[in-house]
């Protein structure tokens, strides 16, 4: 018996009487661990843009609730994922990403794989009594490309990533023509203090854009935003000006628009101004109060010009760092004896740029999915 108490599966389905989930579902290790085999081993995770996988034997390795990840092109130019420890005692294979050779070779015993996962060689194995070639493979996950990016899932029964986030790759193309084609410029990497759930509440609203965000407020108008809910994705639609304090573009671009798409679990992909680049927001849970974030930006050309730069910086410098101060500073204050368990979530009659409705809409989900064991 989980020492948590489910949620209703009507919870928060009424956003405008909505108060958030208690606090101890951002707190408790018991949430936690509920969550790792309910929500994430269940769903499909987005862990990279295709660019980084794009050529035959490129591989990118990622962390999610414990278990290393191997993504990998084959030489086949085949895409598979599979789990980044060797069947023989466990040993981790790769780090980081790179350029595999044509085969995989373990540090420890040197046991080979070739890029499909299959054992290639066993140093010894020939005097070893009925020892099993084919039960000595990697053990592989579910990918997908989907919308320029590389999809993983650890239930091998899972349907595909359309049939989790249905219309989303449609309207993410119609916001990013370029999509496929963009290359990663920069990544941060921060392991946040505060619980995954924070960080998506924290995107699901625009109502903190005026007093935290003032450069990006200054660019995009809350007056003229929309957040449309779409199942297990929602989408933030705002009209955009030039800003000196965050988005620079050419004022005869004829749709000055931001778009910005969350996606269920736990990414967020953007589309600022101009249309022609990207920042995606990758979370990969540690534990309930620390999630490692990758905060990448994609650009359609590889050498990066003085203003792209500019922009960089901003996002590292301003942007980023006001979002991880506000999360950072929730998760100690859900723990707090002056909170009072949960927080009324401020969604208006009119779902203004300024409304919450968008939390109790992911509330909504997390309540069903800690029922649906």
């Amino acid at each position: 018996m989980n020492d948590f108490k489910r949620l209703p599966a009507d919870f928060c389905a009424n956003a405008d009487e909505a108060f958030t989930i208690p606090a101890n579902f951002y707190t408790k290790a018991a949430v936690f661990e509920h969550e790792k085999e309910a929500i994430f081993a269940r769903s499909w995770i987005c862990v990279g843009h295709r660019s980084e996988v794009a050529d035959n034997n490129a591989y990118i390795t990622r962390e999610v609730i414990g278990e290393s990840i191997i993504v990998v092109r084959g030489r086949d130019s085949v895409l598979r994922a599979f789990y980044n420890v060797c069947p023989h005692r466990g040993h981790q294979l790769l780090s980081g990403s790179g350029n595999a050779k044509n085969v995989i070779t373990c540090p420890y015993h040197a046991w080979t794989f070739k890029l499909d996962g299959e054992l290639a060689h066993a140093r010894n194995c020939d005097n070893v009594v009925n020892f099993d070639k084919e039960n000595s493979t990697l053990v592989q996950l579910r990918v997908e490309e989907y919308a320029g990016f590389i999809f993983i899932n650890m239930d091998m029964e899972a349907g595909s990533v359309e049939d989790q986030l249905p219309g989303m790759q449609a309207r993410m193309r119609e916001a990013c023509a370029v999509i496929d084609d963009l290359h990663l410029a920069a990544r941060f990497v921060s392991d946040t203090p505060a619980n995954w759930k924070s960080i998506v509440d924290n995107y699901l609203e625009c109502y903190h854009c005026a007093p935290a965000h003032p450069g990006f407020s200054d660019s995009v108008d809350v007056g003229q935003y929309s957040h449309t809910m779409h199942g297990n994705w929602t989408l933030q639609y705002g009209l955009a000006k030039p800003s000196e304090q965050s988005f620079k573009f050419d004022e005869s671009v004829k749709d000055p628009s931001f778009a910005g798409f969350w996606a269920w679990p736990c990414t967020m992909f953007n589309v600022p101004p101009g249309a022609n680049f990207m920042t995606v927001i990758y979370e990969f849970p540690v534990d309930a109060e620390t999630t490692l974030q990758h905060y990448d930006i994609y650009f359609l050309n590889k050498d990066i010009t003085e203003e792209q730069q500019k922009l960089i910086d901003w996002y590292r410098e301003v942007f980023r760092p006001e979002d991880l101060r506000l999360v950072e500073s929730v998760q100690k204050g859900l723990k707090s004896r002056g909170y009072r368990g949960q927080g009324r979530i401020m969604a208006d009659r009119e779902r203004s740029g300024m409304s919450e409705h968008g939390i109790a809409h992911f509330h909504n989900l997390i309540a069903v999915a800690h029922l649906d064991d």
